[in-house]
């Protein structure tokens, strides 16, 4: 079983998911997939009947939700969050793990188009996704795991929501939030800045997992942002908001991705079939000491480094 909440159109005819931005959130339960993943069945289902499977697949204690980024199709969005789950599990999580789709159109010539859909879809992460589980009865913890540009759009549905708009006593928020090859300027997420103001509001803790070896990054960074670094390829500033960590990961990815391996794609995607990744985000979402976890070194810098 696969949960997610999509805001693509959805083509009723065809019975297919479109690449345009919805204009209502549907939620969806996968109940069938082949075994080579081609092929998934399943059904659109009331947000009442959908909250109830993410409880009863362990989100009356906390939920995970993967944002996934830019250039990434459903199919590709289903199959990443087949692996986070099969990876977080095998680390001990116990709790849900979904996903918000929003409207990208996997294709590699379509950012732009990609970074105006996130942005005009990015508040429906928080207003139909977020709310709505935190407001559940068990009152469960939200973790957040976001990809590549889906780190804009956690930026930018934080940013949408006052403390009005919580459940309870509206000191709303996310527990634990991560980020892994975040294509977000890294001066967003310095101590003082809107990124980092936000991220220190909404969440106990922030986690920024980067690598200088993400050849797409220095890519985004050098030539469609006019050089302003990405967060995910040189990571935060040196003054960053309390809890809110860097890690280093040339030498994990060094060690891990074979010579033959390290395209330029995959240098952005190699997370998802990294044992290492899912055993830190775990410890991670489990709130362990981040100066303490055992997939952790220290390193010359206040940042620490990813090595298993």
């Amino acid at each position: 079983m696969a949960l997610f909440f999509s805001r693509r159109t959805y083509n009723a005819s065809k019975k297919k998911f479109t690449l345009k931005p919805a204009a209502k959130t549907r939620y969806v339960n996968i109940t069938k997939t082949s075994s080579d993943g081609r092929i998934r069945k399943g059904s659109i289902v009331k947000k009442a009947k959908w909250l109830d499977l993410v409880r009863q697949q362990g989100g009356d204690k906390e939920v995970l939700i993967y944002v996934h980024g830019f250039n990434t199709s459903q199919k590709d969005m289903l199959d990443r969050l087949a692996k986070i789950e099969a990876g977080v599990r095998s680390n001990g999580y116990t709790g849900a793990v979904i996903a918000y789709d929003w409207p990208s159109e996997g294709s590699v010539h379509a950012y732009d188009r990609d970074r105006s859909d996130a942005k005009t879809v990015a508040p429906h992460l928080v207003g139909d996704g977020m709310m709505p589980l935190l407001a559940m009865p068990s009152r469960p913890k939200v973790h957040i795991l976001a990809h590549s540009m889906g780190a804009f759009v956690v930026l930018r549905a934080f940013s949408d929501f006052g403390d009005s708009a919580g459940p309870g006593d509206g000191n709303w928020g996310a527990d634990q939030v991560m980020f892994a090859s975040a294509d977000v300027d890294s001066t967003w997420l310095e101590k003082g800045a809107w990124g980092g103001l936000v991220l220190k509001k909404r969440s106990q803790r922030f986690t920024n997992y980067y690598s200088g070896r993400d050849k797409v990054l220095a890519l985004a960074g050098g030539l469609i942002h006019g050089g302003r670094a990405r967060a995910g390829h040189v990571g935060m500033p040196d003054l960053t908001e309390k809890a809110h960590w860097d890690i280093y990961c040339n030498l994990q990815y060094k060690r891990h991705v074979p010579k033959p391996k390290r395209t330029r794609v995959y240098s952005h995607r190699w997370w998802f079939d990294n044992a290492g990744f899912f055993k830190d985000l775990e410890l991670t979402i489990a709130g362990k000491d981040a100066k303490t976890m055992p997939t952790r070194k220290k390193t010359t810098t206040k940042d620490l480094a990813l090595l298993t």
